[in-house]
């Protein structure tokens, strides 16, 4: 994926570091935002849009700010699941009320292409 940005009058390209890939069966539980623990955020799933070996995309009505440190319980299709310490690096309107996160991963993350232990 590319996307190219008018900067000083110069065309620069930047290409995404990390493939993705459609993540159907991953989701997250939100566990805490910033060392807060919020039930009612953790009462719920999020499905994950693609995933990568860097973070991963997701939709919710939540509200974060950029640069959130997120704790989040990653379930993988397989059924194994795992805590995961990220932060908010974008975000996207998708409808109303509804905002696509960027999460990209500080600690704990398995490979996509490795089993567990």
């Amino acid at each position: 994926m590319q996307a190219t940005v008018a900067l000083n009058s110069q065309d620069i390209t930047m290409k995404r570091s990390q493939e993705r890939s459609a993540a159907e069966g991953y989701c997250i539980q939100i566990l805490a935002v910033n060392d807060k623990v919020n039930s009612h955020l953790s009462d719920k799933s999020y499905h994950i849009e693609n995933i990568g070996k860097g973070g991963f995309r997701f939709v919710t009505e939540a509200v974060f700010e950029l640069e959130d440190r997120v704790k989040v319980l990653l379930s993988f299709p397989d059924g194994y699941s795992q805590d995961v310490l990220g932060r908010i690096c974008y975000s996207d309107e998708v409808g109303e009320k509804r905002t696509a996160f960027g999460f990209s991963v500080l600690d704990g993350f398995y490979s996509l292409h490795d089993s567990p232990g």
